[in-house]
């Protein structure tokens, strides 16, 4: 199944993990540009020319980070697909993405530092969870319209969806009281989520 991927050159894929890599040691108070430049060994004027601030870079690095674990998708990708196993491979993949060390790591650095940094946060929100959100609800959107899913408010149906697989691992993952859930976890979570939301919002 395609997923929304773009396509970046050498230079900035190698900016963009240089960055991440920074943001996770450091934090994103501690980390400089001038940091990203000498890891990624790219000019300043190169760094600046793709990312004019901190800010900015910090942002595509978490939109990179979703694209890379398939949170970006069009509901064309899951033509054909019982809306079950649609709604299954998306519910993975998102558990995937939040589950992995590198996302827990940046949202306590986000957690941590949003109080001094509200930009960062709002930067997080916006290319994140939203971006996350508004492809759920699209899906979901094109569900209704096709009978499969009887949902009044595609948007609400999506953060619903999305709050259920966090649950409690996710929180607990967060306060470090957890270790990462195996495959068979995420696939059993996963599975039971998805079939509790089925069985309130398929038509009957």
């Amino acid at each position: 199944m395609a997923t929304e991927t773009l396509s970046r050159e050498p230079k900035e894929q190698q900016i963009l993990t240089a960055a991440k890599e920074l943001f996770l040691e450091k934090g994103y108070a501690a980390t400089s540009m001038d940091m990203v430049a000498q890891r990624a060994r790219a000019s300043k004027t190169t760094l600046y020319t793709r990312f004019p601030s901190k800010e900015a870079l910090f942002a595509a690095t978490v939109k990179a980070e979703c694209e890379a674990r398939g949170m970006v998708f069009r509901p064309s990708d899951f033509d054909g697909v019982p809306i079950g196993e649609a709604l299954y491979r998306i519910g993975r993949r998102f558990v995937d993405l939040i589950c992995s060390v590198e996302a827990v790591c940046l949202h306590q650095v986000i957690t941590g530092e949003a109080a001094r940094f509200p930009e960062v946060a709002e930067a997080f929100k916006r290319v994140g969870p939203d971006r996350i959100v508004a492809a759920v609800a699209d899906y979901f959107a094109q569900a209704k319209a096709r009978g499969q899913l009887d949902i009044e408010d595609p948007l609400f149906a999506a953060e619903y969806f999305l709050t259920s697989l966090k649950g409690m691992p996710h929180g607990d993952l967060l306060l470090g009281v957890r270790q990462i859930p195996s495959e068979a976890e995420r696939e059993r979570f996963v599975g039971n989520v998805v079939r509790m939301f089925l069985k309130g919002a398929t038509p009957r």
